[in-house]
């Protein structure tokens, strides 16, 4: 099960419809917050998280994962601006890797399965 986080009902609908396509159940969620209340009742085998989200951000919410239980849960950013800043700035947080928006859904789709067979940065 991936858990998907953006603020963007679009984008989580692209999001959904590659990976459900490719056999992967998809939860998605409008906020960070929303996410990481979720993972104690149900812990994802992934997670995509929109850099720039509304309230606690992809990288508040990155920072959040890290440092607790769900440390080893791999995260794939999602970023629509491109900044070298932040994507370093996420990696060093720990991410597995980044995806740019807009995004090429067979890529995407790529880059999810090769995270949850490697379970480490892609």
């Amino acid at each position: 099960m991936i858990y998907v986080a953006d603020d963007d009902d679009a984008t989580l609908e692209l999001v959904d419809a590659f990976l459900s396509r490719d056999g992967l159940e998809v939860v998605g969620f409008t906020g960070a917050d929303l996410l990481i209340a979720a993972i104690p009742s149900r812990r994802p085998d992934a997670i995509l998280l929109d850099v720039r989200i509304p309230g606690q951000s992809g990288l508040d919410a990155l920072m959040t994962l890290k440092d607790s239980d769900f440390a080893s849960i791999p995260v794939l950013m999602l970023t629509g601006d491109g900044r070298l800043d932040r994507i370093v700035q996420a990696m060093q947080l720990g991410a597995t890797g980044y995806v740019m928006k807009p995004f090429d859904g067979p890529k995407l789709v790529g880059e999810v399965r090769a995270m949850l067979k490697s379970g480490r940065p892609l």
